[in-house]
Formats: C-alpha cells, structure tokens, sequence
C-alpha cells in the first residue's frame, strides 16, 4: 500500500490507467501528439485551478480561523508543511499549463501570434491565453514572491509580511475571478 499511497506512485498509476483507458477505447490514429498536448494541457489546468480553489477556500479561510484561536494549535503546520509543498505544486501546474497551452496554439495553427493579437478566427482563444497568462504572471510574480515572505522563507519585517499577504491574497482572488472565464474560453474553443 506504501507506493500507491506515495506521490510518485500515484502519478505513475494514474498514467498508466491513462494508457489502458486510451488504447481501450481509441484507435492509435486517435492518439496523436495534439491530443497528447491537449490532454497535458488540461490535467495541468485542473492541477493549477485546483490548488488556486484550494487556496482560497479552503487554506485561507482556515489559516486565518487558526490565528484567530487563541487556545488552538496555531498555524505553524499549515505554514511550515502544507503551504510551501502546495505551492510548489501550484507554480509548476501555473507554468506547465501555461507552456502547454503556447504549445497547442502553434500546433493548431492559430500561432501565438494571432492569438494574442485576436486576429480573425482567434479571438476566444486568445481572450483565454490573455487570461492565463495574466493568471501566470500573477503566480510567479505576484503571489510567490510575496507568499515567500508571508511563509519566512525569505526575511521580511513584520510591516513587509503583512503587506505582502495582501498583496498576494488580492493577485490569488484575481486568478480565481479571471479562472472562470478563462475556462469558459477553453471549452468554448473546443466545441
């Protein structure tokens, strides 16, 4: 039970379920390298929306009811344990849906050009890279940097915590307004 109760064994088992499923129910001709990358591209979009829900309604909320009970347990485990691992996950899901996604754009032919442009033919698929990206950016510039100090894993006065908890929380309740239309505009390109 140990490995597939472990991360990596998950992983693996899930691919390989994958796999079955795949040849089980499409012909290889149905299995192509774009519906490979589409496929990627979605799991790690579930993967990056997922956390960001996590985060917002669930770590949050619960973070500040620790701090706010005085006779509880505190923070230090969520802060200490489970935000710097989910987080990680968080940025690499963020970049990795995001490269994916530049990826399937030039394998459509759309090119990323005209994506984010709104050329003709491309306009909701490019209002979707426009607010993933912008989604990204927040992750990697905005809510990590400021999260690092928020967590001690860099030195920030207590003034600079604060203000970058801010700082972050506001870029992360950007990312799950911005996440709804976002994923509307990938189901709308596909249909």
């Amino acid at each position: 039970m140990g490995f597939i109760n472990s991360v990596n064994g998950k992983i693996l088992l899930g691919f390989i379920a994958a796999l079955i499923v795949a040849y089980s129910y499409w012909s290889p001709a149905h299995v192509n390298s774009y519906s490979i990358i589409a496929w990627l591209h979605v799991l790690a979009g579930i993967q990056w929306i997922g956390l960001l829900y996590y985060f917002n309604f669930v770590q949050v909320p619960a973070m500040n009811a620790a701090v706010a009970d005085k006779d509880g347990p505190g923070p230090a485990a969520i802060g200490k344990y489970v935000a710097p691992r989910a987080l990680l996950w968080f940025r690499m899901a963020a970049a990795t849906t995001w490269l994916l996604g530049l990826v399937l754009l030039e394998m459509s032919g759309v090119r990323i050009h005209n994506a984010f442009t709104f050329a003709s033919g491309a306009e909701v698929i490019g209002l979707g890279s426009w607010l993933g990206t912008i989604m990204a950016f927040n992750v990697w510039f905005i809510i990590w940097p400021n999260q690092k100090k928020v967590l001690g894993l860099v030195d920030a006065s207590d003034d600079e915590k604060l203000s970058a908890k801010a700082k972050a929380g506001l870029a992360s309740s950007i990312n799950v307004i911005l996440s709804v239309p976002m994923l509307l505009t990938m189901l709308a390109y596909r249909m």
